[in-house]
């Protein structure tokens, strides 16, 4: 005990002896060699309703778990690769298609970092409401969403957030709050009372989601958006036609909503829990891979020789654009917050990954005729027949599919097949495909291109 003792002492000195730089270090070794464990990926938290597995914090009355730190420089940024999703499904009906949300992949963190925050930045000072706005009645939640998206960065990105004044906004004092520094783009983030910025700028200078906050309105019990930091729409339309509308509004050319989803997504608002947070995905292909607008939802007045440039592009620079969807509740202004986060995968880096192929081909020509047009499927998918059917019979003479193979969603949906094995805390998870090269950036691609008026 005495030895043990003077062990403490020691270490205690020692410590205080140290610069922020050595202990940061040291820290970082430490958290590294004690989290050196399988990825949390569990293809199998698919929810059903509003209760949860036992065991578990998710729709009881107890708090969330903070998040696992995940101890990346911003060094190793520039080469880390999120989760890889592949959404496919077959049959291919309009769902949910809800999982539970495992905490630390609220909001992720990849190699595309600084492109996406770049592109906030330009996006919202070209474009200002049309894709940032907010409500008066939305700045309770605008705010928490600030307070929770710096805690969980704070928490699980010790490297690549730095607290230079720790404070809370509880008694609602000039000065209170947080000053931390974004150690990616080196900018200092100054959030102390009274903020010198939307609560919304903050959030866009930090995470690279876009965010929706959604309130319930007391008066007729539906729920509005009320909030919006959404400058990676895909489409062409802007937050300055959504604002202030109930949701039934806003997804109102969604396929089958009105017949499918409506009820279901008023009762699952009203069921949700703070401690209840769950996510999903959608997708579609397109051709290129900017955020705001993607050509395959370019509108003719911007784009005139839309179809001729498509059919002039190689398919094998045809991209999945994967929605990446997350939805919560905040416990203290209880709006609930749902973030996007679009993630490019090319079909080429796919090709090796069974009955990919083949249930792309199948989606695009059998799935539902709505859907279909909704996504522009028809648009494109002639062009892309003859290669699919190549990469379809490349994988039977490879035996990675043969005739008893079944056609239909894959075992570990809604991600790679590999995604549980090829992981490193350093790089991420990294596709085994000869066709991927992990240090290609496919935003290069951007470099050479005319953004069109409204991209």
């Amino acid at each position: 005990m005495i030895e043990a003792g003077f062990v403490l002492l020691f270490l205690g000195v020692s410590f205080l002896l140290l610069s922020y730089k050595q202990l940061n270090a040291i820290f970082y070794r430490v958290f590294r060699a004690s989290t050196k464990k399988e990825p949390v990926i569990n293809v199998e938290k698919k929810v059903a309703s509003s209760g949860s597995s036992s065991g578990s914090v998710y729709g009881s009355n107890e708090p969330l778990p903070d998040p696992t730190p995940l101890m990346i420089t911003p060094e190793e940024v520039s080469n880390y690769d999120d989760r890889p999703w592949r959404p496919f499904r077959w049959p291919y009906h309009q769902t949910m298609a809800i999982f539970k949300l495992d905490i630390n992949h609220w909001l992720d963190m990849d190699k595309y970092y600084m492109h996406y925050i770049k592109e906030k930045e330009r996006i919202r000072h070209k474009y200002g409401k049309q894709n940032f706005d907010m409500l008066p009645e939305g700045y309770d939640g605008c705010f928490e969403l600030m307070e929770t998206v710096t805690n969980h960065l704070i928490a699980r990105y010790p490297l690549l957030f730095t607290v230079l004044k720790d404070g809370n906004y509880e008694k609602g004092k000039t000065g209170d709050g947080k000053i931390i520094r974004n150690e990616i783009t080196k900018e200092i983030l100054d959030m102390t009372l009274p903020l010198k910025e939307s609560p919304l700028v903050y959030v866009s200078k930090l995470a690279k989601e876009d965010f929706y906050v959604v309130k319930k309105n007391p008066t007729d019990g539906l729920h509005y958006l009320v909030g919006a930091a959404v400058p990676f729409p895909g489409g062409s339309f802007g937050i300055d036609q959504k604002i202030g509308h109930h949701i039934d509004t806003i997804h109102a050319d969604v396929p089958y909503y009105k017949e499918k989803l409506k009820k279901s997504m008023e009762r699952w608002f009203d069921r949700m829990k703070p401690n209840d947070p769950v996510e999903r995905a959608s997708w579609y292909i397109t051709w290129d891979v900017k955020l705001k607008v993607n050509n395959i939802y370019q509108r003719p007045e911007f784009k005139p020789n839309l179809e001729a440039e498509m059919k002039s592009t190689d398919p094998k620079e045809f991209n999945v654009r994967v929605e990446r969807q997350t939805l919560r509740r905040l416990p203290k202004s209880n709006v609930i917050i749902f973030t996007n986060h679009p993630v490019f995968y090319s079909i080429e880096e796919m090709k090796d990954e069974p009955m990919i192929p083949s249930l792309l081909k199948k989606i695009l020509y059998e799935g539902p005729e709505d859907i279909l047009k909704y996504k522009n499927f028809p648009l494109i998918r002639d062009h892309l027949a003859e290669y699919l059917d190549k990469l379809v019979t490349r994988q039977y003479e490879l035996g990675i599919i043969n005739d008893e193979t079944p056609l239909k969603t894959q075992p570990t949906y809604p991600f790679a097949y590999w995604s549980k094995t090829n992981f490193d805390y350093v790089n991420g998870w990294s596709n085994p495909s000869p066709s991927y090269d992990k240090k290609n950036m496919k935003t290069d691609t951007l470099k050479n291109v005319k953004l069109a008026d409204n991209e």
